[in-house]
């Protein structure tokens, strides 16, 4: 028995083994940073409050979006940097570094100097649905936000390298330090100062930074010194390879932004301040089983690519088995989830927010059919072939903002109207990803298939 959990669950070849050291770390350093995020919503909530974490919720969605600023460069260079660390060639490993940190550097820096001036004169107060006397602060709070996401893009990098060189629980202890001294700070906050949202966005927005800077400056003068960013290593037609590859994650990239990160502004024009927080809340909740599918997927990304240049089909094929084992299993816990749901709720918020039994389901429901998705489309991302999922989802999101304003201003079913149109919208993962990398691996893709 203990035998034949082994062979369906455990890897027995050195990149499968490296895969799972990662994923066993990921596990334990997630696990931290979760509990650490759950500790930080009720504790966020008492410093400024619901209507305000509201406002927040909605600015990082906002923001969010600035990300598409990279090009997908950044998924780029995971990409070729694996490819180039797979062919053991340094030279063109730190050709892409440099050209990635370099161009990118300038381009973030010009464009988020535009859009810091362009802030202190548009109206958030309007955009958000605010009193008219909350617009200086928000004003304020945009300004703080904005600066500290175009230095996190840059120095975030780090995560891609790290990745690239099969390391993602590396990349992931990063976020659960930042995670960890934001909950401290925070704790402290909450018995110096009194509640102000600019206070919130300064330490969730400039922590992250901070701790990317301190990792960056000691890998890259130690350990990844070999391929540490140059101006001698910057390479033009490198730049045009970054960009073929990173324009097709930039078009997949705007549609996730699109379909995820517009959630809390649609909550908050089509119901109130409150609602995002309720919609957040469950979303978080069942996101848990996301982010635990999460762990056991993202190592496998740079694997795949590795596995793909070297035709390894057969790893490709049985680590796929092993996913969807998983998968299986993690779709029960997400059920089980959902049916303690109500005591959960009580434990951890208590009677502040009332969460409906349904947006729980209809959320436990999306968040099964996001991770079944995933599976496939780490491999097909690793691979580079992502036209197919490009298109699919452009045109998914085209339709999915007519689909969830009928839902819910229509119908008028409510909250659930959200998630409903996300599932409904979700045709590449649910549908085609699979008949996608069936075609792959026969070597039967061709035209958009092989793209």
């Amino acid at each position: 028995m203990i035998r034949q959990l082994k062979e369906k669950f455990l890897a027995n070849d050195a990149r499968g083994k490296k895969v799972q050291k990662n994923i066993i770390v990921i596990i334990i350093l997630q696990g931290i940073s979760v509990l650490t995020s759950f500790l930080l919503v009720p504790l966020t909530i008492d410093y400024v409050s619901a209507s305000e974490y509201g406002i927040w919720l909605t600015i990082s969605s906002i923001v969010g979006w600035f990300s598409l600023v990279d090009i997908g460069m950044g998924s780029g260079l995971k990409n070729k940097l694996t490819e180039a660390l797979a062919q053991n060639d340094i030279i063109l490993a730190k050709k892409y570094v440099s050209t990635t940190y370099i161009s990118l550097g300038i381009f973030v820096t010009l464009i988020f100097s535009i859009l810091l001036a362009v802030t202190c004169f548009i109206d958030w107060a309007v955009i958000l649905n605010q009193a008219d006397s909350m617009k200086s602060m928000l004003t304020e709070t945009m300004f703080i936000v904005v600066a500290f996401f175009a230095m996190r893009m840059i120095v975030s990098l780090i995560s891609m390298i790290l990745t690239a060189h099969m390391l993602p629980a590396a990349s992931t202890a990063i976020n659960t330090a930042s995670n960890l001294l934001t909950l401290i700070v925070i704790l402290i906050l909450t018995e110096l100062i009194p509640g102000d949202l600019r206070v919130l966005a300064l330490v969730l927005s400039g922590i992250p930074v901070l701790i990317y800077i301190l990792v960056t400056i000691i890998l890259f003068s130690k350990k990844y010194k070999k391929i540490s960013p140059s101006w001698k290593y910057f390479d033009k037609r490198e730049m045009k390879s970054l960009l073929n590859l990173g324009v097709g994650f930039f078009f997949i990239k705007i549609s996730m932004i699109l379909l995820f990160q517009t959630s809390n502004i649609i909550i908050i024009h089509w119901f109130t301040n409150e609602d995002v927080v309720v919609y957040n809340v469950a979303y978080k909740l069942f996101s848990v089983a996301f982010i635990m599918f999460d762990m056991l997927v993202q190592p496998y990304w740079t694997a795949f690519t590795d596995a793909w240049v070297k035709k390894d089909n057969e790893w490709i094929q049985d680590s796929i088995a092993k996913l969807l084992r998983i998968w299986k299993v993690i779709s029960l816990c997400c059920i089980i989830v959902l049916l303690l749901s109500p005591i959960i709720y009580k434990i951890w918020i208590g009677d502040s927010v009332h969460i409906p039994f349904i947006l729980s389901a209809v959320m436990c429901l999306y968040f099964i059919c996001r991770c079944y998705g995933g599976t496939y489309n780490m491999f097909i991302n690793g691979t580079g072939k992502i036209r197919i999922q490009s298109i699919t989802l452009a045109i998914m999101t085209l339709l999915y903002f007519p689909l969830a304003y009928f839902l819910a201003k229509i119908l008028n079913i409510g909250l659930i109207a959200i998630p409903l149109s996300l599932i409904a919208t979700d045709i590449y993962s649910l549908f085609i990803a699979r008949i996608h990398y069936k075609r792959l691996l026969s070597n039967s893709a061709t035209g958009l298939w092989n793209k």
